[in-house]
C-alpha cells in the first residue's frame, strides 16, 4: 500500500477543523483575534501577530515532546538499531532549551510567573519520553510496523489540508502507516485525556485518511497515545455510523462559522461587535488576546487579577 498525501489548490474559504470550531465555541472574540487579525480595528496588525505568537508551557511541553517523537520515526526509517536511552533524553534536553529561550510565554508576558522553570518542564518532557520507550507501541514499530518503513507518513508538510463531504478541513496526523492491508493513525498527546474530544479527532482523522487515500473505513484503525502521567492507549472501534455522524457534524459547524462571515467564498468576517467576549474569566485568563479586552495590567492572567 503506497500513500501519498493528496496536494489541494488554494481557496480563501474557511477550512474547518476540531481547534477551530473548538475556539469558536469557546469565545467569539478569541476566535475573531486569532483567525481574521488584519480585520482588528484600532490595534496594530503587528501587536494582533505578537499577541497570537505567544505560548504555554504545556503547548510547548508537547511541542518538544512531538518533535523528539517524530526524530525518532524518521530516525528508524533509515536505522533498526536501538536507541541510546541516554542521547535520546539529551536531544530532548536540547530541543528543550531552544523551544523555550526563544519564544515569548504567556506566563511571563502577564506575570503570573516570574519565569519558565525550564527544569520542570523537562521533568514531564523526559517522563514522557520515557513512557514512550517502555511502552508496547515501542516495541510493535520496532517488530510489525518497520517491515513498511518506506510508506510511513511522519508529520506531513502543511496544516494537513483535506476534503471531507467535500468540505474542506484541516486534519494533521501525528503518525499515519499502513501494516499489511490495514492504516494504522496514531496521535501522541501529553495533556490531559478528553474521551469526547479526542474520540472526534479520530473519527476526524479516519474521515480523512478515507477521504485521500481511498481506504475503507474498516481497515482503519486510529488511537490517542498518552504518554503522561504514565503510558495509556485510547482507540475507538470505527462504524459507518460514527463517520456519518462526523460529516454531519463537520457541515453543520462550518455553517455555523460562515453565518459570521460577511463574505463566505473569501472568509471575510462580519464587524467584531457580532463576535461576542465569553462571559468565562477562566477562559480568559489563558487567552493570549486578553490585553486587548481588558489592557494588560487589568488582565485576567496577571497577578491579583483574581
Amino acid at each position: 500500500m503506497v500513500l501519498k498525501y493528496p496536494a489541494y489548490e488554494y481557496t480563501p474559504i474557511l477550512g474547518w477543523s476540531i481547534s477551530r470550531y473548538e475556539l469558536f465555541d469557546k469565545c467569539k472574540r478569541q476566535y475573531f483575534y486569532n483567525y481574521y487579525p488584519r480585520f482588528v480595528p484600532g490595534v496594530p496588525s503587528y501587536k494582533v501577530t505578537q499577541l497570537k505568537n505567544l505560548t504555554s508551557v504545556p503547548l510547548e511541553t508537547g511541542n518538544v515532546v512531538h518533535d523528539v517523537v517524530e526524530a525518532f520515526l524518521r530516525r528508524l526509517q533509515k536505522s533498526d538499531s536501538n536507541i541510546d536511552e541516554s542521547r535520546f533524553l539529551e536531544f530532548a534536553r536540547e530541543k528543550t532549551e531552544v523551544y523555550f529561550s526563544t519564544k515569548t510565554f504567556i506566563e511571563t508576558y502577564y506575570g503570573s510567573q516570574a519565569a519558565i522553570d525550564r527544569e520542570k518542564a523537562f521533568e514531564k518532557i523526559s517522563q514522557c519520553l520515557r513512557n514512550f520507550v517502555g511502552s508496547p507501541v515501542y516495541t510493535w514499530l520496532f517488530m510489525k510496523a518497520i517491515t513498511n518503513k518506506d510508506n510511513w507518513m511522519i508529520e506531513p508538510p502543511g496544516m494537513g489540508e483535506t476534503r471531507i463531504g467535500g468540505l474542506k478541513a484541516y486534519c494533521k496526523m501525528d503518525f499515519l502507516f499502513p501494516v499489511d492491508s490495514d492504516v494504522y493513525i496514531l496521535d501522541w498527546k501529553t495533556g490531559a485525556r478528553d474521551p469526547y474530544k479526542h474520540s472526534q479527532q479520530l473519527i476526524g482523522y479516519a474521515a480523512a485518511a478515507a477521504g485521500n487515500f481511498g481506504i475503507p473505513w474498516n481497515a482503519i484503525f486510529p488511537k490517542i497515545i498518552y504518554l503522561h502521567p504514565e503510558f495509556a492507549e485510547f482507540e475507538i472501534v470505527l462504524t459507518e455510523a460514527d463517520l456519518g455522524g462526523f460529516n454531519e457534524r463537520l457541515r453543520a459547524q462550518t455553517r455555523e462559522m460562515q453565518q459570521l462571515c460577511s463574505d463566505i467564498d473569501n472568509n471575510r468576517p462580519r464587524p467584531i461587535e457580532e463576535f461576542p467576549t465569553t462571559p468565562s474569566q477562566a477562559i480568559c485568563r489563558y487567552c493570549n488576546f486578553q490585553e486587548l479586552c481588558f489592557g494588560k495590567k487589568n488582565a485576567p492572567g496577571a497577578p491579583g487579577a483574581f
